[in-house]
């Protein structure tokens, strides 16, 4: 299971979901639940066009366990900001349970 950048690094290069989706010929539904980690069986070929659209290798359109530390001060500073029930901290809280998730899966088998 991979939990994907792709959200975070199209917002950091201030592309719409609409233009990411012309340049690649990917629907925005699509691309939309790549983004919220709803569909884990893309292609290759997807993810190299997602990635020449974004200018940025393959490799960095996922979070690895070893983000897990700068995803927690990232969620330190957007609960300070926005407080707890924020939508920026909710979303970060969920991709750090993925990837402990996934984390503990790996250790299990």
């Amino acid at each position: 299971m991979f939990v994907f950048t792709i959200k975070n690094i199209r917002l950091q290069k201030k592309m719409s979901i609409s233009k990411l989706s012309k340049i690649t010929d990917i629907s925005r539904t699509y691309i939309r639940e790549l983004e919220n980690n709803k569909r884990f069986n893309v292609s290759l070929t997807i993810l190299y066009k997602i990635a020449n659209a974004l200018d940025v290798n393959v490799k960095e359109l996922f979070y690895t366990k070893y983000d897990i530390d700068t995803l927690k001060e990232e969620l330190y500073k957007k609960i300070n900001e926005f407080g707890l029930d924020s939508a920026d901290a909710l979303e970060i809280s969920q991709l750090i349970d993925l990837l402990i998730n996934i984390d503990m899966q790996e250790k299990n088998k």
